[in-house]
Parts: C-alpha cells; structure tokens; sequence
C-alpha cells in the first residue's frame, strides 16, 4: 500500500508528539480541528522513506482556510505527528506542495 493509503488507514488514532503539540500551541491550530482537517482531506507533499524513525510523510491540510503542513509517520494500527506548522510563503510555491528553487 502506498504511504498516502497507509496514512489513511492509521488517522483513526493519532499520536501527537511533544514537539508537535507545542508547534500547533505556537501557530494557534487547534489538535481537534487538526485532526479533523487530516480525516477529511490531505494532499501528500513529500515523502521520507529513509527516516531513521520509520518511513514518513509531509502533508498539507488546510485548517479555517490556512495551509499546515504536517509530517506523519505511520504504524500499523496508529499515526504519530511528528510535527506541525504553517508553511513560509518565502519558501515554498503558492500551493504549498512545493519548495522554491526546485
């Protein structure tokens, strides 16, 4: 299964890391709106097969109308998020789904 469907199949329980609650804390997003925008709809950005950690993925879900990008890495049964933030504009294309200067 590709790691879009595999991602798909571990929302149901999510994980959050401490480094990623305080990222969402710090860019005011809520986990429960978060979460929410991850179960209904997520475009895949990239992906890191090679993590140290277990293969993972950027996403990009928009919460109140806001790009966020995610970084989920998934288990069998369950999801951890790894991190969270709003992605810099100077950085990264106008659909959020790719860097500039790529």
């Amino acid at each position: 299964m590709a790691i879009a469907g595999r991602i798909k199949a571990s929302l149901r329980t999510i994980i959050w890391r401490r480094h990623a609650r305080r990222e969402a804390e710090d860019e005011n997003i809520s986990e429960s709106m978060l979460e929410d925008a991850l179960r209904k709809e997520f475009v895949l950005v990239e992906r890191y097969p090679q993590d140290p950690y277990g293969e993972s993925a950027l996403v990009l879900v928009f919460v109140n109308g806001r790009p966020v990008h995610v970084v989920l890495s998934t288990r069998e049964s369950f999801c951890y998020l790894v991190t969270v933030y709003v992605p810099d504009p100077a950085r990264w294309g106008t659909t959020f789904t790719r860097r500039k200067g790529r």
